[in-house]
C-alpha cells in the first residue's frame, strides 16, 4: 500500500529536484498560497520545495510545511541554488510582499473606513446628500484613504442616510462576480489537466 502523503509530497518539488539536479535547487517553488492539507488550513508565502534534500536548510523547519514568509525563504534559506535566484530577483526588481503587513495594512484601512462612515454618519444629520458626500470625501482623505467609485460613493451615502438596499445591492453583486471568476479559475485548472 503506498504512502498518501509520499505522494502529495512528490507534487510540488521543483523543476530541478523532480530532474535529480538538486544542487540547482534553490528551494523556492513560487510564491503564492494554498490550502496545506497536511496542516488543515491555508497557507502563504514562498512555496518550498518538499524534497528530501533541503533538510538541513534553516526554512525547512519541520517538512509539513509547505510555505514560508518569503523574507524568510530570502534571509535563511541556504540551499545550492538560492543565491543565484536571489540574485535574479534582484536584477529584476522583485520584492515578495509581505503578507503579515499586507493584512495589517488591510485591517488598519478597514478601521478607518467605518470611522470615517461613523464621522460622516454623525455630522450627516439634516444635510443634503450632496452635502453628506462632501463629508465622507473629506473624512476619507483626512485618514488618507482612497474616494471610491461613484456607485459605491452613492451606496455608503444611502446608507449614511439611512437606506442600506444599495449597499447590500453592491455586495451582492460583488459575491456573484467573485463566483463566477472562481468557477472560471477553476474550469481553467480542469482543462489543464
Amino acid at each position: 500500500m503506498s504512502d498518501r502523503w509520499a505522494e502529495f509530497g512528490q507534487a510540488g518539488k521543483s523543476r530541478a529536484c523532480r530532474r535529480d539536479a538538486h544542487s540547482d535547487c534553490a528551494h523556492l517553488v513560487g510564491v503564492g498560497g494554498g490550502f496545506n492539507p497536511r496542516r488543515l488550513r491555508p497557507e502563504f508565502g514562498a512555496g518550498l520545495c518538499p524534497c528530501a534534500c533541503h533538510l538541513h536548510c534553516p526554512v525547512a523547519t519541520s517538512g509539513k510545511r509547505l510555505t514560508v514568509p518569503p523574507k524568510a525563504w530570502r534571509e535563511s534559506c541556504t540551499c545550492p541554488g538560492a543565491e543565484q535566484v536571489r540574485r535574479r530577483l534582484d536584477d529584476a526588481g522583485v520584492e515578495f510582499p509581505d503578507f503579515g503587513e499586507m493584512w495589517e495594512d488591510a485591517r488598519r484601512r478597514s478601521r478607518s473606513r467605518k470611522e470615517a462612515f461613523e464621522s460622516a454618519r454623525a455630522r450627516a444629520v439634516g444635510k443634503t446628500r450632496d452635502e453628506i458626500r462632501e463629508i465622507y470625501v473629506a473624512e476619507l482623505s483626512a485618514r488618507g484613504l482612497k474616494v471610491p467609485g461613484r456607485d459605491v460613493l452613492d451606496a455608503v451615502v444611502e446608507r449614511i442616510t439611512g437606506n442600506p438596499l444599495p449597499a447590500a445591492r453592491l455586495g451582492v453583486e460583488g459575491l456573484a462576480q467573485m463566483a463566477k471568476a472562481l468557477h472560471q479559475l477553476v474550469r481553467l485548472f480542469r482543462s489543464g489537466n
